[in-house]
């Protein structure tokens, strides 16, 4: 069994490796030493065995997600929240229903990185976690629009050259917040707030009525290239990939993370995603578009008191604003609030809390691992996964769908809508395409690690 300082479990490469990279770096150069596991990687692989004094994951909204990611640790002592997802739909932070970001169980004894005040009084106000493990850190990633960082920008010509655009012409970028359109049904949230239908149609009708404008604007300004850059958890749609193949200049792009396009590109358009931090960070030219009237639901107050686009002729106005021309949507009042920042970097923010975390004689987490190794735990769930492609778990999907039957195994299958081998068949398909997408090996991680340890 290998001993390390930190475990980092992350989930999403594109949204988490780097943070947590410059995060490692910081502290290997303070002393400390660091590991990595993929969360989709290892659901269906064996790996190392560690014993850790931290373990950092990607979330922990309650005792589920805590056991879900610390499973992957085979010894630990004090857990620390990354909380990846922190700026929410107005809904969700004020409804009295029950959502998937709520924090109760486990959570409620775990230590959270905070990006702003916003966060540390939503979770000690509205689910009772104390103060004293709630750390004000501000946002990783915007880090990486500070001038010490600027070098790991990948530059705009080759990124250009790579996605066959002109280095020569204006470009806009859309950045995509329509998550959801396309994952299974067993992988979206549940939640009993009421708002879901809303927000449904909001982004459906939302995301067809912005790819309406984009294709009007691809004709009239011929000279201009649009970028549609999905979500991290959006498959692309088909009307995108025919507007792509019928226009020269129009472009869905989502391989290289965000801050590169919004390093390299003239206008940055946003619909409710809250990349809008980043823009406001980076000092690019940005604008809302608001085709649809929102309702405050389904909105965030990081977007409060800001104006929006609502008309194409508000679009094509945008378009042809002087590249030098002051344009920012987004409060600073507001901004503070959600993303405290001050002139310490943020990584190093989080890295005291870390080290506090470390040394601290009065915190201490419940390890609910019952695996002696994780090849043990590997074994386990090979056999359950086996279980649902069997003839057996066929019976039981039938009868989870024409019965009320309150088990929770046939409450688990309705929830999730697994009715058929079909079901279960594309969930496991689901969950290799997601490991493909994000799985690095720790060698391969702590090459970039080393690559940030030259630049801090």
């Amino acid at each position: 069994m290998k001993k390390v300082d930190f475990l980092f479990i992350y989930e999403v490469r594109n949204r988490e490796l780097e943070n947590i990279c410059l995060l490692a770096a910081e502290l290997e150069k303070r002393g400390y030493t660091t590991a990595f596991i993929n969360s989709w990687h290892a659901c269906s692989n064996p790996e190392e065995d560690y014993d850790a004094e931290v373990v950092v994951v990607s979330a922990c909204y309650s005792s589920n997600t805590y056991k879900f990611f610390t499973n992957f640790a085979t010894k630990f002592r004090k857990v620390v929240n990354m909380q990846w997802e922190q700026i929410l739909h107005n809904g969700y932070v004020e409804s009295e229903g029950t959502t998937s970001w709520d924090f109760w169980g486990e959570s409620l004894k775990t230590r959270h990185i905070c990006w702003g005040e916003n966060t540390k009084n939503r979770l000690m106000t509205k689910f009772g976690v104390p103060e004293e493990f709630l750390n004000v850190c501000g946002c990783i990633p915007l880090d990486f629009y500070r001038p010490e960082f600027r070098s790991r920008i990948i530059p705009k010509d080759k990124l250009f050259a790579d996605n066959g655009l002109d280095t020569a012409k204006t470009t806009m970028l859309f950045i995509s917040s329509f998550s959801y359109t396309s994952l299974p049904l067993n992988t979206r949230p549940k939640s009993s707030v009421d708002f879901s239908d809303v927000h449904a149609k909001s982004v459906i009708d939302s995301q067809k009525a912005i790819a309406d404008w984009m294709e009007k604007a691809c004709k009239e300004f011929p000279d201009i290239q649009f970028i549609y850059r999905a979500h991290p958890a959006e498959a692309e749609a088909d009307f995108l990939l025919q507007l792509a193949k019928e226009n020269k200049n129009f472009f869905c792009l989502s391989k290289e993370p965000i801050k590169h396009w919004i390093m390299a590109c003239d206008k940055i358009y946003n619909w409710t995603s809250t990349a809008a931090a980043e823009v406001y960070v980076s000092g690019k030219q940005s604008f809302v578009l608001e085709p649809v009237p929102l309702d405050h639901r389904v909105t965030y107050r990081l977007f409060e008191n800001g104006n929006s686009i609502k008309t194409y002729d508000g679009f094509r106005e945008s378009l042809q604003l002087p590249s030098d021309a002051f344009a920012q949507p987004i409060d600073d009042g507001l901004m503070n609030e959600c993303y405290n920042q001050t002139d310490v970097p943020n990584y190093k923010r989080v890295a005291d809390c870390m080290e506090e975390t470390f040394h601290s004689t009065t915190y201490k987490s419940e390890n609910f691992n019952e695996y002696s190794s994780q090849q043990d735990r590997y074994e386990f769930e090979a056999k359950y996964t086996n279980f649902w492609r069997s003839p057996l778990n066929v019976l039981w999907c039938k009868i989870a769908k024409v019965t009320n039957i309150q088990h929770p195994s046939f409450k688990y299958r309705r929830e999730n809508g697994l009715f058929s081998m079909k079901e279960v068949r594309k969930l496991e398909e689901y969950y290799r395409s997601r490991t493909e997408k994000n799985y690095l090996s720790d060698e391969e991680i702590h090459k970039i690690v080393d690559s940030f340890k030259e630049l801090i």
